[in-house]
């Protein structure tokens, strides 16, 4: 084989997954995370020459991506809200929309204040984790239906040293309340939707993203306990479908109780947010 430079690398790369219809960038993501680099880190090493094992490395990387298994799930790293966490296939990998219902939250409510927080259905911990370092004051318990999801919120805990309450349960099950806030990414998809991608359906936990009632049946049952679940004046936001604003809305009219629902759209103008008052 001939040497090949991280420049090499990243060329057959993305010849490869330009030919497969995949992301091209996947190349870049995966030196990047391998090596813990900035891109700029990254383009100072174009030519350096890569050893034979990381060669070998990064083509059975690229070859896993082609075979359409995400690159976060791939190297088992995914940055999110400006740190890193740990992923894979037991937890969904953290998007964009969820840093911007992170921000909604942390504008919306009180710094200082000690809230009693959930981050409900936590998957890798990713909400809940970055909301009690942000917040330092504020106490949040990590919850979730799925035992390896919790493994993996467990190892990003001990990654970023947080020491927050896990507890195994379906939906408020096995949760001590009222809470002064929820924070939540559940399932909200539809199983029939056509338009969710292979790489998704094949590799991602069918458990944390999809839900009866066209996606909207995990909502129904947190809106159904929310009179026991928060304290009054207390608040839920959560990540939703980008065509859901007027299912949501009528469902929380119907079975809500008390409160208002306001609905967020994200930096694409795709409503993707939802904030209950109690």
């Amino acid at each position: 084989m001939n040497k090949w430079t991280y420049f090499d690398a990243l060329t057959w790369g993305r010849q490869c997954l330009a030919e497969t219809g995949m992301d091209p960038e996947a190349p870049t993501f995966i030196l990047m995370m391998l090596h813990n680099w900035s891109f700029t880190q990254l383009v100072s090493h174009y030519r350096q020459i890569m050893i034979d094992e990381e060669v070998q490395r990064f083509r059975w990387a690229v070859e896993q991506v082609v075979h359409h298994v995400p690159a976060q799930y791939v190297v088992g790293r995914a940055p999110f809200y400006g740190r890193d966490f740990i992923v894979n296939r037991d937890v969904l990998i953290p998007e964009s929309e969820t840093e911007e219902l992170i921000e909604w939250v942390l504008a919306t409510m009180p710094a200082e204040k000690p809230l009693r927080v959930l981050d409900l259905g936590t998957g890798s911990g990713v909400i809940g984790i970055t909301l009690a370092l942000e917040r330092p004051n504020w106490q949040v318990t990590l919850s979730d239906i799925s035992h390896p999801a919790l493994t993996v919120a467990e190892m990003n805990q001990r990654l970023h040293g947080t020491q927050l309450t896990q507890v195994q349960s379906d939906l408020f099950a096995d949760l001590v309340g009222p809470f002064d806030l929820i924070v939540t990414n559940p399932p909200y998809i539809d199983p029939d939707d056509p338009a969710v991608e292979t790489s998704v359906r094949e590799n991602t936990p069918g458990l944390a993203l999809f839900a009866d009632e066209h996606g909207l049946g995990i909502y129904r049952r947190i809106f159904m306990a929310l009179d026991d679940v928060l304290v009054p004046g207390g608040h839920l936001f959560g990540e939703t479908g980008y065509d859901q604003e007027g299912p949501i809305r009528a469902l929380f009219n119907e079975v809500g109780g008390n409160g208002s629902l306001t609905t967020k759209h994200d930096i694409n103008d795709q409503m993707r947010m939802i904030h209950v008052k109690h």
